[in-house]
């Protein structure tokens, strides 16, 4: 039996062993996500503190920081022009839209007149069977 009992120990070790490294496992995960999440939070800071800087001093930079300041400059010129490129994309759809509105409602005129036309068409064909139909009782 000293070869089973050794050989459930061993078992037993290895098991033991292996949840140890599956929990080192997960706290070096745990750790490694918190980190992360701190230097995003410093990225953040950086960020809020050149939008500070910017906002303060984008009119006379400090040495090393006027190239920034003019990129920023330029993207903020092409954002304006994307801008306006965008209102007049959507006027021009708009303008389109209603003109295709236009038309509908003129086509929609056009085929209630018709409609009204056709009605009476056969309002007064039926008037005239009617009317034929009593002139030949009559006669008879």
């Amino acid at each position: 039996m000293g070869f089973f009992d050794e050989l459930g120990k061993k078992i037993s070790d290895a098991s033991q062993d292996m949840m140890q490294k599956g929990k080192d496992f997960a706290d070096t995960t745990k750790l490694n996500s918190q980190i992360h999440d701190e230097e995003r939070k410093i990225s953040a800071v950086y960020t809020k503190i050149g939008k500070k800087y910017f906002e303060e001093f984008h009119q006379a930079a400090g040495a090393g920081y006027q190239d920034l300041v003019d990129e920023i400059h330029a993207s903020q010129a092409k954002i304006s022009e994307y801008q306006d490129k965008l209102n007049a994309l959507k006027a021009g759809v708009e303008a389109q839209v209603d003109k295709v509105k236009a038309e509908a409602e003129e086509v929609k005129d056009e085929a209630v007149k018709k409609a009204e036309s056709v009605k009476n068409d056969v309002v007064e064909g039926a008037e005239n069977i009617k009317n034929d139909v009593l002139e030949n009782q009559n006669e008879q």
